[in-house]
This record gives structure tokens, sequence and C-alpha cells, in this order.
């Protein structure tokens, strides 16, 4: 497997992983999971660049918000409103679960590094005390 499918991979397991950290931070739910700390900055590095993805797919949604209606009739209004409203803002929106996403990848990058850092901290002080 090369190193970019690789990545592609672990960037689109991390968009779903946050999208359902999203849907899931509405009711409470806390998903809990263990990384290897050998392969922490990997899952943070993939984290990031699927937070950077997010971001430029955000941009989809101001071109869809500022679209006009493809023809002059009823219709074709109504569909540019409904499209309007689907890619926005408010709760349910591509905007608002694209935000949310983002947050919630951004934390889970938060937790995996205090993660770490507790784990080296830990891990010195055993190697510490061995020595001692």
């Amino acid at each position: 497997m090369s190193t970019s499918g690789a990545v592609g991979k672990g960037v689109g397991a991390a968009m779903g992983a946050a999208a359902g950290a999203a849907a899931g931070a509405g009711g409470g739910g806390v998903a809990k999971f263990s990384v290897d700390p050998d392969q922490a900055q990997k899952m943070i590095d993939g984290l990031k660049k699927a937070i950077e993805k997010l971001i430029d797919l955000r941009d989809k949604s101001d071109e869809i918000q500022n679209s006009g209606a493809p023809g002059p009739d009823p219709y074709s209004g109504y569909a540019t409103l409904a499209m309007r409203k689907t890619a926005g803002a408010e709760p349910g929106g591509y905007l608002w679960a694209n935000q949310e996403a983002q947050k919630a990848l951004e934390q889970t990058v938060k937790n995996i590094e205090k993660a770490l850092a507790e784990y080296q901290a830990t891990d010195d002080a055993a190697q510490s005390a061995m020595k001692g």
C-alpha cells in the first residue's frame, strides 16, 4: 500500500469518525479508543489532514449559498432556496456539520496529544526509577 493511499484511508476514516462524533455531540455520547503511542503521531497527522480537507470542503457551502436559480421559473427559485438551506449553518445543514466535525477532530487531536504527553511522562518516570 502506498503512503498516499494509507493517508487517504486515514483521512476518510478520521472524517467518518468526526462525523459520528459530531452527530453524537448533541446527545452527550463519548467515543473512547486507544492508540498505540508509536502510531499516535501518524494519527494526529491524519486528523490534521482531515481538518484541512473539511476546511477546503467548507468553501463548497459558500458556493452553493451564493448560487442563483438556474431559471426564471418559481420552482427553480424554491429549489435554490432549499439548496441554500441544506448547505447552510443551521443545525443539520452542511456548513453546521462541517464545523461540528472540525471541532470534534480538533478535540480528538488535543486528547491524543495530552494522552501521549502523559504516557511519555509516565514512561520517563518509570525509566528513571529503574535506573535509580
